[in-house]
């Protein structure tokens, strides 16, 4: 019974967290939509010269590896939903991950789902759908990092947390890497 409560705690504090951090970037995307979208070809200065924030529709893939998707958008959209579903899976697998590696799936998560939502239904000014990039870092005078958005962040943030948990806990030992189970389970 320890064990079935142990799970559920994983898959509230996961789901709630992926909520959160999807919410906070669509939240910041339709706030960026709405302001930016009045300052066409113009950007905002945060901390001059080196943020800013500039409209952009990403119909592609992440840095634009593939700069226009077209009926691939939905094949994108589909796959943040199976990568939400699959790290879910992970946090609530038996036995249970650290509540540290929860957290860090759930982050990914939470990109997952705030890109996944744009590619599907975020309608852009021409029609059709698009991640909603807005956060533009200047690392010199000629050069910018690509434009990104908070899902972004999450999803890198995320990675490298559970990735850095990871190696912490193989360098501790099994014991480290998971939940202590409850006696006979």
């Amino acid at each position: 019974m320890k064990g079935l409560a142990s799970r559920g705690r994983a898959a509230l504090v996961f789901c709630s967290t992926a909520a959160l951090m999807g919410g906070c970037d669509l939240s910041t995307k339709t706030w960026a939509q709405s302001v930016l979208s009045s300052r066409p070809g113009q950007s905002l200065t945060v901390v001059d010269p080196w943020v800013e924030f500039s409209l952009a529709y990403n119909r592609g893939t992440a840095f634009s590896l593939i700069p226009k998707l077209g009926a691939g958008t939905w094949v994108f959209a589909l796959l943040a939903l199976v990568a939400c579903a699959v790290l879910f899976m992970m946090a609530i697998r038996r036995p249970l991950p650290r509540p540290a590696m929860v957290v860090a799936l759930a982050v990914v998560a939470g990109g997952a789902i705030g890109n996944g939502w744009d590619r599907a239904f975020r309608v852009t000014p021409a029609g059709d759908t698009a991640v909603i990039d807005f956060v533009r870092v200047n690392l010199t005078s000629s050069y910018s990092w690509p434009t990104f958005n908070l899902a972004d962040v999450w999803i890198v943030v995320g990675v490298a947390w559970f990735l850095w948990l990871g190696h912490r806990a193989a360098r501790s030992g099994p014991d480290a890497q998971a939940a202590p189970s409850p006696a006979g389970g």
